[in-house]
């Protein structure tokens, strides 16, 4: 049996084998005998883009808009534009939060070479910004003399919290991430800053409790101690004890109502080497934070991380790392997490995404119902003598449905790669998205619905 391809696979070939001047040709042909055809419009752009011809890819996607694109054009040109931008991608962004309305977004954004290094990226200091969601209004409310991180905003959105290094507390002649961070305070009305907890003790992920008096951190706070989980009253900077240091507890999540965090705990020699710490596996555990009762919600056979409690409180997801997915003979940092749901009262839980892929940085959406999270491509498992490369390679966004553990793409990895999503409590993704020659820009789009042809518009002259 012969088939024949049609005119539009047969310039889809040419892109796909790398003949961009053929298709480029041949698309521009199919378009001067019908100039409405809406699929060689856009694969006529995809071509110059691939060519690295970007006013000519923006031409074409936009006469692609006056055609009136179905939804498949518009995730394809998506997948060029990325969502919209709301921070500029030749800064380097990260620690991105959203405030509790949705309506605001909290980041680090490091815009000079602090270091005389020649170079803009992670090791240089960065300032703390907040913005509106839609792009608009962003202020700069800490300055980049100092290495600021872990930036959140209270629950009424009036402060923001954050982690500042200011002094070389390691006496190594330096102040770098080595060096221990105070927890800040800042007042977003009257521009105030306060030191909650001073630098003299090593703190990490410093988040507001719910009734926004108080901020939950973790700590290690005596010599040759592990790190506790502690809290600090905002008005009096008085520290209580949540979590003891008897063990390494990290990664501490607040159940909305305030009454319970949920963390990860070290607390046995897994491995076998007499000693526990960070390279055994460790167990989720929820702490009663008004009687300090805690109960432990997984074994540690298997190394557990990350747990986040649902917004109604009666879930608990978090990554669960089991098997040794690349195949070099050990179960470490390098193999792949599947995504776990356990339900509080039963405490049964259930895998919702597979290991067979990189997973990390989930939350819930509003609803309860779908979880955000970073992966790999999705694609075939263990294919006999092909190498496994996922865990260095672009990373897309992707959201799974807890019942039926239908996963979809919200943000492709075919020409960016993406970190840190954050949901909103209005439905938006917001996250870190970059691709060769750009640093790490802050994107979002809406988790249910795509842009409108007027959204588009605005991305493609913003983003390329």
């Amino acid at each position: 049996m012969i088939f024949f391809k049609s005119k539009l696979e047969k310039g889809i070939d040419f892109l796909k084998t790398g003949k961009y001047d053929d298709a480029i040709g041949h698309f521009s042909q199919m378009l001067s005998k019908d100039p409405n055809d809406c699929n060689a419009q856009f694969y006529l752009a995809k071509a110059y883009y691939k060519k690295n011809d970007i006013d000519k890819t923006k031409e074409n996607l936009l006469k692609c808009l006056e055609l009136q694109p179905d939804e498949e054009i518009i995730k394809e040109m998506v997948e060029i534009t990325n969502f919209k931008k709301i921070s500029s991608d030749q800064h380097y962004n990260t620690y991105l939060n959203f405030s509790s309305d949705g309506k605001k977004i909290i980041f680090t954004s490091v815009r000079r070479d602090t270091n005389g290094d020649g170079r803009i990226n992670y090791l240089d200091n960065g300032g703390i910004y907040v913005i509106d969601s839609d792009g608009q209004n962003e202020r700069q409310i800490v300055e980049d003399n100092y290495i600021n991180s872990d930036c959140s905003f209270s629950p009424d959105g009036k402060y923001a919290v954050y982690l500042s290094r200011r002094r070389d507390t390691n006496n190594d002649g330096k102040i770098d991430n080595k060096d221990s961070a105070g927890i800040y305070i800042f007042d977003l009305e009257n521009g105030d800053e306060q030191l909650l907890v001073t630098d003299e003790t090593y703190n990490k992920k410093p988040i507001f409790a719910p009734e926004g008096q108080s901020v939950v951190f973790c700590g290690w706070r005596r010599s040759g101690g592990n790190s506790g989980i502690y809290s600090v009253d905002v008005k009096t900077k008085t520290i209580r004890e949540l979590v003891p240091d008897l063990y390494e507890n990290t990664s501490p999540a607040i159940s909305n109502d305030g009454n319970y965090i949920v963390y990860s705990s070290w607390r046995d020699d897994t491995n076998g080497d007499g000693k526990i710490d960070f390279r055994d596996a460790s167990a989720i555990y929820t702490t009663d934070i008004r009687n300090k009762q805690t109960v432990r919600f997984t074994k540690d056979k298997y190394d557990n991380s990350y747990p986040l409690f649902s917004h109604d409180g009666k879930k608990i997801i978090y990554l669960s790392r089991r098997r040794d997915t690349n195949d070099d003979g050990k179960i470490d940092s390098l193999d792949f997490s599947g995504v776990y749901v356990m339900d509080v009262e039963s405490k049964i839980s259930e895998d919702v995404v597979s290991d067979n892929f990189f997973n990390k940085f989930t939350s819930f959406t509003k609803d309860n119902e779908n979880v955000v999270f970073l992966g790999s491509w999705r694609r075939k498992y263990r294919l006999k003598d092909k190498e496994i490369r996922d865990i260095f390679e672009n990373k897309g966004i992707y959201i799974v449905n807890i019942k039926t553990k239908k996963t979809e793409m919200l943000v492709s990895d075919k020409y960016f790669s993406s970190s840190l999503p954050q949901v909103s409590s209005n439905n938006k993704v917001a996250y870190l998205s970059w691709r060769k020659n750009t640093r790490r820009g802050i994107f979002i789009r809406d988790i249910y619905k795509l842009p409108s042809v007027f959204e588009l518009k605005e991305i493609i002259e913003q983003n390329l």
